[in-house]
């Protein structure tokens, strides 16, 4: 692990300012550094310049003004320029560059795979350059599959070996892990200490990597120079200089890369340059200069056994705002988009595989939403910003559509297969999830021309089952004569369904004991004491504790700051929100009122308009299951400028250790993150806090916090939260704040404001429990993917059995993330991986038999044969690793 010290940073910075400097002053006469150049270390060497151009998806302009520019200043001037000079190379960013021209110009792909075969033309290996800790995991093993996959499927006989995100400062725990596993590995990046490293993932998996600093910054006096021989040869001289005794010290083999690349850069001719550089190299003792592509150049620095500086862990991203609290309608479709794909291709294959046939398997349509679920790179906002969030909201919501209905004919198709033992209208509950799970659900019964009150709800043994009548209803269209139902299904079985069934008949009345009111609450689990605006105490009656510090925040309350800040920007430092325009709900002296009572779950709400917006809240108290469910509601907001909202859950520990939940894995605060600070990116960009330090953060599914003995877990419906007292005069101890809103602006100077106007609404869902977050993330998974009931006629004929899992696997600390047709036959492919940090031999149980199965790799290739056939397999799975197995279907 790297830790950067004041001393590097000085080095560091004093290289850029010296060749800023050089640039600036002219060509004066030499400077001391040229008279005391020492390049010594790469005699013999050679200086690659790899020629690229960043890219986002817009940004810059429109997206559909970047797209001509990719076509006509970028990729076909770089066509002209390999045809004209057999030297020149080219290194495009992405994949999706590459089927945006080829839409454009297919008569130009016999060229294309020409160059790209020789080695001159290369390809990022992702689809697009993401906010890695935004997506899901899958989504980002989604980039290698659109983009390298895709890429070595269009371009037969090439590769992609290097993942470029030269933009976003920051890195997810587990993208070394999915891009080495995923056959790449190389990443070219930016915006931190210029260095070659090896970023680990926990598992012991890597990627080799390379930053120069600020992508823009550092070829600014080569740019200035423009074809000038002596200025170049300035430039150049000093960049190698600056990097001898840093090769030196590693033991790197001298092969120097200098990055030609800034936004919108066209493709450079530096050919006389070359030439006059390359005929005095030998003599002067310099290293040759040449055009090569990122990969070239990696193949060749890392050969022999250089000592390259190590990276274990997650760098948070200080970008974060541009996403989440600044587009929360757009990535709250994203999320649901992503857990909706999973689960429509796991029920999707097992609709299959009882067929006995992936003939009508939607192939396409997963395809097209994957495309669209990960589109959005990390250009939102920028120049006709309005124009770009607006798509990629749409293409978000899109990938939510298709998936949604793909799960749906799914469910209802494998519901059609059951056989059924009663007469009465049968509900199949199902789980996407990978454990079996007790847990509520939901479903809407079309009934027309039928009071009420005329049901009885059993399970296969005719137990009756408490329900909950609702106005909630889970239906599009007409809502006349619908009514909806809750109830708690136990046991449902991992990645499968339990049926259950509505007969004719009064429910049995449900007793309880506790009486409540307006001010105080009481159920099997909590006593709650409330406060206009909040919780102010919350007991847990199995711990016997107090579980909030409720001094200085209420729980559950709902507060709003001043904003001022950009999504993304130059800055180093997320821009936190600051006191003027501070309130909190419980200065509006709004009580609390009981709206709700019934068998299964009670319902506490206020309603109050507050400045630029009316607040909506309610509590959920469940009777049967441990969990409270808070639901926000921003109503009718203004878009009043640089406004922001969380909501305060101030946790009663002395000391806490905060976990949250990252792609495919856990971030403990203070102990996951990459050690010390990013460091120097540019002479006014140097990140100097200690990424253990960096907050909010990214969230996926959950964050906790817990003290050894007791622990909380709070399911996120938002993608970005906080832990620390962002108030003046700030408390010590944890408050934990999910970020519901905030209109920032974005950066550029022609760009939009993200002020997000109307109505917004959250759903968060509370657990307590013994022990540290291992114990919570699986409730903190479930609120996010709740149960799913299919209501339906009872079918004749049916086969299979009331109660079925599909797939299991036996080991808590593991996860199946997917369960998916492959991409290249009718096998199958399952991935899963450890969130636990455990090894674990795994023992996996399956309702269909299978022939044999393979470990791959991420992309579903390099098959390696391992123990298992008929209905169960065993596979070793590292601590904290991905691991993705083929299984061959009879």
């Amino acid at each position: 692990m790297v830790t950067l010290s004041v001393i590097t940073k000085i080095t560091y910075s004093s290289l850029f300012l010296l060749i800023v400097s050089v640039n600036l002053l002219g060509q004066a006469t030499k400077t001391a550094t040229d008279k005391n150049s020492d390049y010594s270390y790469f005699r013999g060497g050679s200086m690659s310049v790899v020629p690229s151009s960043h890219q986002d998806i817009a940004w810059m302009d429109s997206i559909g003004k970047c797209i001509e520019f990719r076509d006509e200043k970028m990729i076909t001037p770089v066509l002209a320029r390999l045809k004209a000079n057999s030297d020149f190379k080219f290194s495009v960013e992405d994949g999706l560059s590459l089927r945006e021209y080829l839409q454009r110009h297919p008569d130009s792909y016999d060229e294309i795979l020409k160059y790209t075969r020789e080695g001159r033309l290369e390809w990022g290996a992702t689809y697009k350059q993401p906010y890695e800790s935004m997506y899901d995991g899958e989504s980002l093993i989604r980039q290698a599959y659109l983009g390298r996959k895709w890429l070595k499927k269009t371009l037969p006989g090439c590769d992609s070996k290097v993942y470029w995100n030269e933009d976003v400062p920051g890195r997810s725990l587990q993208m070394a892990q999915i891009l080495s596993k995923s056959g790449i590995p190389y990443m070219q990046f930016s915006r931190h200490q210029p260095g070659i490293y090896r970023w680990y993932s926990p598992d012991g998996s890597y990627i080799t990597c390379y930053t120069p600093g600020q992508y823009d910054e550092v070829g600014i006096p080569v740019r200035e120079a423009k074809t000038d021989i002596v200025p170049l040869t300035k430039a150049f001289t000093s960049i190698m200089t600056e990097w001898n005794d840093y090769y030196k010290k590693r033991k790197i083999k001298p092969e120097l890369q200098f990055l030609y690349s800034h936004d919108f850069a066209t493709p450079p001719d530096y050919d006389a340059f070359f030439n006059d550089w390359n005929s005095k190299s030998q003599k002067q003792g310099k290293p040759t200069i040449n055009y090569a592509t990122a990969t070239e150049w990696f193949d060749a620095v890392t050969k022999g056994k250089p000592a390259f500086d190590k990276i274990l862990g997650e760098r948070p991203d200080v970008w974060l705002y541009i996403h989440g609290p600044s587009h929360q309608r757009a990535l709250k479709a994203s999320r649901e988009g992503s857990r909706l794909l999973t689960a429509a291709e796991k029920f999707a294959t097992f609709d299959a595989l009882q067929q006995g046939s992936f003939r009508d398997y939607p192939q396409a349509s997963f395809t097209k939403a994957w495309e669209n679920a990960i589109y959005p790179d990390h250009g939102w906002g920028g120049k006709h910003g309005d124009m770009t969030d607006r798509t990629f909201r749409t293409v978000y919501e899109t990938a939510r559509t298709i998936a949604s209905g793909i799960l749906e004919k799914s469910m209802n198709n494998i519901a059609g297969r059951i056989k059924h033992t009663n007469d009465a209208i049968p509900v199949t509950v199902f789980n996407t999830l990978s454990w079996e799970r007790t847990d509520i659900v939901k479903f809407t019964l079309d009934a027309e021309g039928k009071p009420e009150n005329t049901y009885r709800l059993t399970d296969q043994n005719g137990r009756e089952i408490a329900y909950q009548l609702i106005d909630e209803h889970q239906i599009k269209g007409n809502r006349d004569e619908v009514i909806t139902f809750l109830f708690v299904a136990d046991n449902v079985p991992s990645l499968g369904y339990k049926t259950y069934y509505l007969e004719n008949g009064k429910p049995s009345p449900v007793s309880d004991s506790f009486k409540n009111n307006n001010r105080s609450y009481e159920n099997t689990y909590y006593k709650v004491d409330f406060s206009d605006g909040g919780i102010k105490s919350l007991y847990d009656k199995e711990l016997s504790v107090n579980l909030l510090n409720t001094d200085k925040f209420l729980g559950a309350e709902l507060f709003t700051m001043q904003s001022v800040g950009n999504g993304a920007g130059e800055f180093t430092d997320v821009q936190l929100p600051t006191m003027e325009g501070f309130a909190k709900m419980s200065q509006f002296g709004q009580q609390w009122s009981l709206v709700s009572e019934g068998a299964l779950r009670d319902v506490y709400e206020f309603r109050k308009e507050i400045s630029n917006v009316t607040v909506v809240q309610q509590l959920i108290f469940y009777k049967t299951i441990k969990r409270i469910d808070i639901h926000v509601e921003l109503n009718g907001f203004n878009g009043e400028r640089y406004r922001e909202f969380r909501l305060a859950f101030p946790v009663n520990q002395a000391k806490s250790e905060v976990a949250y939940e990252v792609p495919m894995g856990v971030v403990r605060i203070g102990k996951d993150e990459i050690a010390g600070a990013a460091g120097f990116s540019k002479a006014s960009q140097i990140y100097d806090t200690p990424c253990s330090q960096v907050h909010p953060r990214e969230v996926q599914d959950w964050f906790s916090a817990s003290d050894g003995t007791t622990g909380i877990t709070i399911s996120s419906d938002v993608a970005v939260f906080d832990w620390i007292d962002p108030t003046s005069n700030p408390e010590g101890y944890t408050i934990l704040q999910p970020v519901l809103l905030a209109s920032r602006k974005s950066c550029h100077g022609e760009g939009n404001y993200y002020l997000q106007p109307g109505d917004h609404n959250y759903t968060f869902s509370f657990y307590s429990y013994g022990g540290d977050w291992k114990n919570g993330y699986r409730y903190g998974t479930q609120s996010n993917q709740p149960l799913k009931a299919v209501a339906a006629k009872p079918t004749s004929g049916g086969t299979m059995p009331e109660t079925m899992s599909f797939i299991s696997i036996e080991n808590k600390n593991l996860i199946l993330s997917t369960v998916k047709k492959c991409e290249d036959d009718d096998n199958v492919i399952v991935r899963c991986y450890d969130i636990e940090g455990k090894d674990s031999d795994a023992k996996i149980t399956l309702s269909s038999p299978v022939q044999k199965a393979e470990l791959t790799n991420m992309i579903e290739e390099e098959g390696k044969l391992i123990p298992g056939s008929g209905a169960s397999l065993n596979l070793s799975v590292g601590h904290n690793a991905i691991e993705t197995v083929k299984l061959f279907v009879k």
